[in-house]
């Protein structure tokens, strides 16, 4: 997951690898109905300078049917919050700020199993194939469907079920990539499959750039994980199946030598995944994927965090900032 500070350089935050979140070589078991955690996010703002306004706009976790529960406890009340696309959202506006603040959401999630398996036994087959999946069938920056390259593997890979394509597509990703050092700016998948090497961003940004490559909705999620030796942030994805609906999968996950655990893996996930945003250029956002800040006067800056708790898991003036 990539993060951009004011100045438009990078927080260098690892995603995870295979190891960092269970370990290589050893086989998903489930654990109960679901998983709680409590975290804190916390938005540090400086004003050096004489700004006159700041305006801030962030994707929050929300409760979903079947995934997750949430509860936040913002600090102070954002000035509205509002839903759209799918993701929940929360603005601040800042009028005169100080020259040090900071937001804090204080977050509650409870986790519960959803995976392959489970969508299976589910058999939901009431989710219909409408308008909005245009969003998540389209060419777009980083996942990009129409590279000559990535159409030709596409065209490589057959399959009698949509199933049966993503399992070969994820194998594919995992068998020609290997996890490499973090990437301090996102590549996208084009590059990613011609280094063959990335971190979560670039596993997650090949598999959905060939499912949607083979008319297969899919989107990179991205969000936290509760089971980490560096970084809680991680992306991973989700893939409209007819017969299941959106059904997770993680291929960073996947990365094993072992082609029984690998299978496994793709069949079932703990339920330690807090999913926060689908989208990678979220107009909502300014085409950013978590939040995005314009200020009226001096230019300012804005550090993010996180941090889980031990427990068990305008104006013409205006100047426009990314994340």
């Amino acid at each position: 997951m990539k993060h951009l500070t004011l100045s438009s350089a990078i927080l260098l935050i690892a995603c995870l690898s295979p190891a960092d979140i269970y370990g290589r070589e050893k086989p998903v078991q489930t654990t109960g109905p679901g998983n709680t955690a409590e975290f804190t996010l916390t938005y540090d703002f400086t004003v050096p300078g004489d700004t006159s306004k700041i305006e801030f706009t962030v994707v929050v976790p929300h409760t979903i049917p079947d995934r997750q529960k949430i509860l936040i406890q913002y600090s102070p009340s954002p000035g509205k919050t509002f839903n759209e696309n799918g993701n929940h959202y929360a603005v601040f506006v800042f009028n005169k700020p100080q020259k040090q603040f900071k937001v804090e959401m204080n977050i509650k999630a409870e986790m519960f199993e959803y995976d392959l398996s489970t969508a299976k036994a589910k058999q939901n087959k009431s989710l219909s194939k409408g308008p909005s999946f245009e969003s998540f069938l389209k060419n777009e920056k980083y996942i990009e469907k129409n590279d000559d390259r990535i159409r030709q593997v596409a065209k490589s890979i057959e399959g009698s079920t949509d199933l049966e394509m993503v399992e070969k597509i994820y194998n594919y990703v995992i068998d020609n990539m290997d996890y490499g050092q973090y990437n301090p700016e996102p590549i996208g998948a084009a590059e990613a499959l011609k280094q063959k090497k990335g971190d979560c961003t670039e596993y997650a940004q090949l598999f959905v750039a060939l499912c949607r490559a083979k008319d297969i909705p899919a989107r990179v999620v991205s969000g936290y994980i509760t089971k980490f030796d560096v970084t809680p942030k991680h992306d991973w994805t989700e893939v409209y199946l007819k017969e299941f609906g959106w059904v997770p999968f993680d291929p960073t996950l996947g990365d094993v030598k072992s082609t029984s655990v690998r299978a496994d893996l793709f069949q079932h996930l703990k339920p330690v995944y807090i999913s926060c945003t689908h989208f990678i250029n979220d107009v909502v956002l300014n085409n950013n994927t978590n939040y995005w800040y314009r200020y009226w006067g001096d230019e300012v800056e804005l550090k993010s965090s996180i941090e889980f708790k031990k427990s068990p898991p305008s104006a013409s003036n205006a100047a426009e900032q990314p994340q």
